[in-house]
């Protein structure tokens, strides 16, 4: 994240400007090029209107001492959401498990309620049999899976599921996957040179303070 509390994100976001200094956040799924266009498919409503979320990032890796779980692995979850959606949460629940030690939650749960009426929710996780990074993104027309650890040209697919309803009974109605074509990229490449366009052009990238400040404020609702 930016920092660990919301007065320094706003120091910091007040001294860039003062010093016409480019702050940039290392929010790096914004330069997946799969997250790009899911941002798209939103915008366009292609989804149509967005009904829920939930991100699950889960692996049995590298455990820390410094660190929580919800600090080291939601931030990017919580980004994405947020900027899909163009809004901050109403309300939030959030609930974690402490096994490894008694103080740092290995696993957590944290419910998003927006003002729109979308819900959500981040489920991460280092205790886990296997290692998942996929994001599910339920829209009243179409639904979107971003599967990271999916080969390149299956990391994005849309299911055009519908309901239809008969004498007042919901029918699920199936449809074929759809595998949206991407340009294949290093997201950490594109993600630095962002950063160099930025400060040539002096014009804020996507991940700037404001932005860390949002997600930084939802990590500490969740704490």
């Amino acid at each position: 994240p930016l920092c660990l509390n919301e007065e320094d994100g706003v120091e910091l976001i007040e001294l860039a400007d003062q010093q016409n200094q480019i702050l940039m956040v290392g929010h790096l799924l914004w330069y997946h090029s799969a997250v790009v266009r899911l941002k798209e498919l939103v915008n366009n409503g292609d989804l149509g209107r967005i009904q829920y979320i939930y991100s699950n990032r889960l692996n049995l890796g590298k455990l820390r001492r410094e660190e929580n779980v919800l600090w080291s692995f939601a931030p990017h979850d919580i980004s994405i959401i947020l900027g899909l959606l163009g809004e901050m949460p109403e309300s939030i629940q959030a609930q974690g498990g402490n096994y490894l030690h008694s103080k740092i939650a290995d696993t957590t749960v944290s419910l998003l309620n927006f003002a729109s009426g979308v819900r959500a929710h981040i489920f991460v996780s280092w205790l886990h049999p296997f290692k998942e990074q996929k994001l599910v993104v339920v829209g009243d027309q179409k639904m979107a899976v971003f599967d990271d650890r999916a080969p390149w040209l299956q990391k994005l697919t849309l299911y055009p599921h519908s309901v239809a309803w008969a004498g007042n009974i919901p029918e699920a109605q199936k449809a074929e996957a759809e595998y949206v074509t991407l340009e294949e990229s290093e997201p950490l490449r594109t993600e630095c040179q962002a950063f160099l366009d930025a400060m040539a052009s002096r014009v804020p990238p996507y991940t700037d303070g404001q932005e860390g400040l949002k997600v930084l404020k939802v990590l500490n609702r969740c704490q």
